[in-house]
């Protein structure tokens, strides 16, 4: 029998308490058969002798400091003179083509009093530029863009005018930013950067806090149907309650309800505990403290940014203590439908606090609406392990998302007590594979054995690995810019582990790390193979003097119907002694530094971030866009022109792929 499901749309309700500045009030809802998501960032960061504020902060501790502790400056993360403070964050899909974004709000909010303020002595707080700013005027950065868009929001609370707030003066703003995200090219998925967030810079009573956070609302074929509420406003909570009321649902009569919420809130303390998000479909019959491994009982809101009770690790920088901001995403435990009951129609979360001050302004609600019927007899998980052929000891194999353990570039700058606690520790027992999902780099399980920032340390460890025997190659995490070096890619997981376990083969006694690559294609590009009859490998590159032309001679009958092979003036190889191998993506070639000096900052005033290659067998020197691991993804920038970014003549250099 087919369960007729009531569901009404347009009615949701609210209470108020005195503590409630800007009562909750419906900003989405609609019945939608996929699913929603968060991603978030925070905007100020700690600076301190040893670590900038584009340093993530990994403590996340009891030995952690609080946001008052610290001087307080923005995360500036793009290099873009228009902008003084951005961050950035993934949005990652699985089987990406399934999903279509509906709707996306993006929320930010801080604590501005003014500009800047510093602290001359205990408890006492003076204003060093007393100046406020517009704060619902920001930029947005779009995947696969170079330029950023202006976003103008809709102030949802301002407390400089509030007496409570006149320290902190606590703000919160939200935009639309769904036209925005329904016109990228190849889907929704990538990389978001959101810059001039305002927030008090320095030190304030009650703690510098900033950040932000895009709410997501998808299809996908191949989910169940679902009811998808969001609410805003703003509530102070402080030795107080409020509550937030989800209504205009009914929840199926039979089946298991599944459902979730999500959030953001600002001002929630690490070490400060008493603060409580709490669940019931009925308040006369009490009240559930909402908790996970990461999200205690007693310290809901404790700076950090979580998608159930893991970290949200895909954002740069992605600090596990974000020093006074919360986004979350939560499932409702609900085993024997024990929280939410068939036919329930009213979900109330109850904000409160008997210690730790903090003031949410986003929340959202998902209930699931055509449960299956799920036979109640559990059957024994499936043991994920393998035999260490090394030590003949069973290892249970762990996925985690990619962190930056093995970067080493800021060996001489990151605290030692922010190593300690970036780093995770696992037992002989248990072997660690992190994944990554890429647009820009096959597929495939590498062996990880450093992460930089610069090319030049990157390309210097490289001949490091070659003056060993050992042959390395990178890769860039377009998340964070950052240099992956490898130092092979396995052909499956059971050679991977046993290259890990092995150290390679003995081959190399330093630290590594398995990470395991998904490639999802955002742009549909035909992949066919560069065919070899259209590229003559022993076409030799010919210069004229000043901008030199790279010309190879074409195939006479070149098959016509190959309708996205590189066509063989676009594709040139060379062996350059001492440099890594790849396939670069040039733009010009220079026998003279001044004009290829004005050539490169002309690219820079675009928005491109060229790079330069000196062939030591003639001197010249290429300038290039990006450096690439594979001819796939060669081809497909090549095709594309950057995603029609870039107008004028472009072709691939490949170095040393013999």
């Amino acid at each position: 029998m087919k369960l007729k499901l009531i569901t009404i749309v347009t009615l949701l309700g609210y209470s108020i308490t005195f503590s409630q500045e800007v009562p909750f009030k419906l900003r989405f809802q609609q019945k939608v058969k996929g699913d929603m998501t968060v991603i978030a960032n925070n905007i100020v960061n700690r600076v301190d002798y040893n670590n900038s504020a584009n340093e993530s902060y990994y403590n996340h501790t009891i030995s952690a400091n609080l946001n008052d502790e610290f001087d307080m400056a923005y995360i500036d993360i793009d290099q873009d003179e228009s902008t003084f403070s951005s961050s950035s964050a993934e949005l990652i899909f699985d089987n990406s083509s399934d999903k279509k974004v509906i709707y996306a709000g993006l929320y930010w909010s801080a604590t501005y009093r003014y500009n800047s303020s510093n602290s001359t002595k205990k408890n006492k707080y003076v204003a060093e530029d007393s100046n406020r700013e517009a704060i619902n005027l920001i930029k947005l950065k779009l995947p696969d863009e170079q330029e950023y868009i202006d976003v103008i929001g809709q102030t949802i609370f301002d407390g400089i005018s509030q007496s409570e707030d006149k320290d902190i003066a606590p703000y919160a703003v939200y935009a639309d930013i769904t036209e925005y995200v329904k016109k990228i090219k190849g889907g929704a998925d990538g990389v978001y950067t959101v810059a001039n967030i305002r927030a008090t810079q320095g030190k304030i009573r009650g703690g510098v806090a900033g950040g932000w956070t895009i709410f997501f609302v998808y299809e996908d074929a191949n989910s169940s149907e679902k009811l998808i509420t969001s609410q805003d406003g703003f509530a102070r909570v402080s030795n107080n309650e409020t509550n937030i009321v989800f209504d205009g649902f009914v929840a199926p009569a039979i089946g298991n309800i599944k459902a979730k919420i999500a959030g953001a809130a600002l001002e929630g303390d690490n070490n400060i505990t008493g603060d409580q998000l709490l669940f019931t479909t009925n308040p006369s019959k009490g009240f559930t403290a909402l908790n996970n491994s990461i999200r205690k009982e007693n310290n809901f809101f404790n700076s950090c940014v979580t998608i159930d009770d893991h970290y949200f690790v895909n954002r740069f920088p992605d600090s596990k203590n974000t020093l006074g901001y919360d986004s979350f995403v939560f499932t409702i435990p609900n085993d024997n439908n024990v929280l939410i009951g068939n036919g329930s129609s009213q979900s109330v979360l109850k904000l409160k606090s008997i210690g730790d001050n903090y003031f949410m302004f986003f929340s959202a609600f998902a209930l699931e609406l055509n449960p299956s019927i799920e036979n109640k007899t559990t059957n024994a998980a499936t043991e994920n392990s393998v035999i260490n052929k090394v030590t003949g000891q069973k290892q249970m194999i762990k996925f985690s998302p990619l962190n930056n353990d093995l970067l080493v570039d800021d060996i001489k700058t990151a605290s030692v007590i922010n190593r300690i606690n970036r780093n995770t520790t696992l037992g002989n027992d248990v072997i660690e594979i992190q994944t990554l999902t890429s647009s820009s780099q096959a597929s495939g399980y590498y062996i990880l054995a450093n992460i930089f920032k610069i090319e030049q340390k990157t390309q210097e460890f490289i001949y490091y690995l070659k003056s060993k025997g050992i042959i390395g190659e990178f890769f860039i995490n377009p998340l964070n810019n950052y240099y992956y070096v490898f130092i092979k890619r396995a052909a499956n997981q059971q050679e991977a582990i046993d290259l890990y376990n092995s150290k390679l083969n003995n081959s190399y006694k330093e630290r590594i790390q398995i990470l395991l690559i998904n490639n999802k294609i955002k742009n549909q590009i035909e992949e066919k193979p560069i065919s070899n009859e259209l590229v003559k490998k022993d076409t030799p590159i010919q210069h004229e003097n000043k901008v030199a032309e790279i010309k190879t001679e074409k195939k006479e009958k070149a098959t016509q119907n190959l309708k996205n092979a590189i066509n063989p003036v676009d594709f040139h190889i060379a062996d350059i002694p001492n440099e890594p191998k790849g396939y670069y993506l040039v733009v010009n070639i220079y026998d003279s530094n001044e004009n290829s000096n004005n050539f490169i900052a002309a690219l820079k005033e675009k928005g491109f971030q060229p790079q330069t290659l000196v062939n030591t067998v003639n001197n010249y020197k290429y300038i290039y866009l990006k450096k690439v691991a594979t001819e796939e993804e060669a081809k497909s920038l090549l095709v594309s022109k950057f995603n029609n970014k870039y107008k004028s003549k472009l072709w691939v250099l490949s170095v040393n792929n013999k």
